[in-house]
């Protein structure tokens, strides 16, 4: 459990604020959160998936800012579409959103159900065999969950660095479904790395110590921006697509993309692991740094060119920043 990352705010007439969200509003929230999730969790995985869909184009006519976004986005990426082209993209993006949101209920059904297949494993169990770290750089195209719900069909223990949620009811959901996920394929509930200025640390040991891989997502949105892919905006030394590169060089680790497609419009996905980038070795400058993350980031930018639909940055994404 992540609760250690969510502190009690003082008790002082000046934070009255923060004392009421955090006794009284992120209580009631995740509430409206766990019921629906319960509720959601009891029905068969594709009714749950086709009610997520609708709920998602629901909540995107709500969200003209992010319809915008997604809209410049796939203009950027598909220049020869049309305006109908360009709105059923966008349709499909907040139907995928929805889906991936309701589908976290019936996470742990996917091995089950045989809903999840596998291409390229042998880019992960080569470098475990050999006995080198792992780093996994998860990408946040298809269903993200998935990649992790996979891990125990390739036998790979793994540590995840997840995103502090709004609030610590929100993130306790998040845990149980995930190790709910990988307690129903028979393996142990996966190590998270809290978000903190110590996981660079504990990141460090766990490559080293090679007693698992390290999934962590290279194409975050932190403080207003997506930091990967760049898709035209100049490379920057800042994000976890560099933090990657960096562990990768300073570990030896074999730095391998994952995502989970979405197979149609519904809750069935291919998981695929893609070759390794390779990383040099630290300590060369600057711009040798800047090529590694260019590397990556090309792998990166590939995948959501391919799949613009199903990239969940679509709606936050910003040619600007």
């Amino acid at each position: 459990m992540t609760d250690h990352l969510y502190h009690a705010p003082p008790w002082r007439w000046q934070d009255r604020q923060a004392l009421l969200r955090y006794w009284l509003r992120d209580p009631l929230q995740g509430f409206a959160d766990w019921l629906p999730h319960r509720l959601l969790g009891a029905l068969p995985t594709d009714t749950a998936s086709a009610i997520g869909a609708r709920m998602g184009l629901r909540a995107g006519a709500k969200r003209q800012v992010g319809s915008d976004r997604a809209r410049a986005l796939f203009r950027q990426l598909r220049p020869a579409a049309n305006d109908a082209e360009i709105e059923a993209m966008l349709r499909a993006h907040w139907q995928h959103v929805g889906r991936s949101f309701v589908e976290f209920a019936a996470l742990y059904r996917f091995r089950a159900e045989g809903r999840i297949e596998i291409t390229g494993a042998e880019h992960l169990t080569g470098p475990r065999e050999a006995g080198r770290p792992i780093i996994i750089a998860g990408l946040h195209v298809g269903y993200w969950e998935v990649v992790h719900a996979a891990m125990p069909m390739l036998g790979i223990p793994f540590h995840a660095i997840y995103q502090r949620l709004p609030n610590r009811f929100r993130m306790r959901i998040a845990d149980r479904a995930r190790n709910r996920s990988r307690q129903a394929a028979g393996a142990q509930a996966a190590v998270a790395v809290a978000p903190t200025l110590g996981a660079v640390f504990e990141a460090h040991r766990i490559l080293e110590s090679r007693e698992a891989a390290l999934l962590y997502y290279v194409d975050e949105f932190w403080e207003g921006r997506v930091h990967a892919p760049a898709l035209g905006r100049p490379l920057r030394l800042d994000g976890n697509i560099m933090r990657a590169v960096r562990l990768a060089a300073a570990t030896g680790a074999a730095l391998v993309p994952a995502y989970a497609e979405r197979l149609g419009q519904a809750a069935r996905f291919r998981l695929h692991i893609l070759p390794e980038v390779p990383i040099g070795p630290p300590g060369r400058g600057r711009q040798a740094v800047l090529a590694d993350i260019a590397a990556l980031d090309a792998v990166v930018e590939q995948v959501v060119r391919a799949h613009p639909e199903q990239w969940f940055m679509a709606h936050v994404f910003q040619s600007d920043r």
